[in-house]
């Protein structure tokens, strides 16, 4: 029988075809993912907008079933946000000045301690040396803790666009729904996909959040029933590092455990840690688990990927935004047909 050569022309042409496309989408997302990059300081104010807009929503819509205007809506809601910023603000203030104050009573017991762990360790063998290079280490972890507060600082000098940005997000987000049946022609069942991703991205935003707050709450707690500096502070910048996946809590406690070392010694430092430990562990098993649905959780492997991905691409910020930017992505992904065996391959799909 004599092969149909434009049969098999057709199937390779085609195989090819598709190859290149591929490709192109390829490099089409790595410029994009470039030009986010070096563009990461108005990405970063656009982003925590839309970010500060979701976590308003609910609260929104709760006003506007009180018989609230929007814009009465969006004032209290806009009022609340410049007080917090306004309280953090004071705290990173007040916090920096008891800090330096105290600085030649922690040089102090700082000594005091290294003298009594150098005697401790030598016994078994372990130089000073080997001491030094742990506090290199440990000072390495509080410094990239450091340039996080001082991005969140730079980005609340910022705070008037972003504050801006977010008033009219929310203003605009009641009238989602009728804009959704104009792109999708009106198709009820398109329109209200798109409407179930914007909920399931604010839904989880407004969990994490809860949750967030809860774990802020009780590390503070702790650290203020042990006697530590300085709890108040770390307890609200553990709810901010925590929306920063797995290395979160671990970037604002090792400061925190430092600093209960040298105030309280080993017996109160060892508490403190395994205080952290048992919080994290019950806050992020039992209270998310309470607060969230199953089809929240992402695969470990895809939140690691997300988070080294979007630090590179918008710095410090993206730590912050990694999770629920990727989310946001997937949540899209998953409600379009054509892309949805993407999320059906990450393991994400339910």
């Amino acid at each position: 029988m004599v092969p149909d050569n434009k049969s098999f022309f057709n199937n390779q042409t085609g195989g090819q075809s598709g190859l290149i496309g591929y490709l192109l989408i390829s490099a089409l997302i790595f410029i994009v993912l470039v030009g986010m990059h070096e563009t990461a300081y108005l990405i970063n104010m656009l982003i925590l907008s839309l970010i500060l807009a979701m976590i308003g929503t609910p609260l929104l819509y709760w006003l506007k079933e009180k018989g609230m205007s929007d814009f009465v809506s969006v004032g209290i809601i806009m009022v609340l946000y410049a007080f917090s910023i306004l309280a953090f603000i004071l705290l990173i203030y007040a916090s920096g000045n008891l800090f330096v104050s105290n600085l030649p009573e922690y040089h102090s017991l700082l000594e005091t301690r290294l003298a009594g762990l150098n005697e401790m360790l030598s016994k078994i063998g372990i130089t000073f040396d080997s001491i030094q290079d742990l506090a290199t280490n440990l000072g390495t972890i509080s410094k990239v803790t450091v340039s996080l507060v001082g991005e969140l600082s730079f980005l609340l000098m910022n705070g008037f666009f972003i504050f801006v940005i977010t008033s009219f997000l929310l203003l605009e987000i009641p009238d989602l729904g009728r804009r959704f049946e104009k792109i999708t022609n009106g198709e009820k069942r398109l329109s209200e996909k798109y409407q179930e991703m914007c909920n399931s991205m604010i839904k989880w935003l407004y969990v994490k959040t809860k949750t967030n707050l809860v774990l802020g709450a009780c590390f503070g707690g702790l650290l203020y029933a042990m006697g530590v500096d300085l709890a108040i502070f770390w307890g609200v910048l553990a709810v901010i590092l925590s929306y920063i996946p797995y290395i979160g809590l671990i970037l604002v406690a090792i400061p925190a455990i430092i600093l209960a070392w040298i105030q309280l010694g080993i017996g109160g430092v060892i508490i403190v840690a395994a205080g952290i430990c048992i919080i994290n562990a019950v806050v992020e098993n039992v209270v998310f688990s309470k607060f969230a649905a199953d089809d929240f959780n992402m695969p470990p492997l895809v939140v690691v990927v997300s988070l080294v991905l979007w630090t590179w691409v918008l710095g410090p910020v993206g730590m912050l935004i990694s999770v629920p930017f990727t989310l946001m992505i997937l949540i899209a992904l998953s409600y379009n047909e054509k892309t949805k065996w993407i999320t059906i391959l990450l393991g994400i799909d339910k």
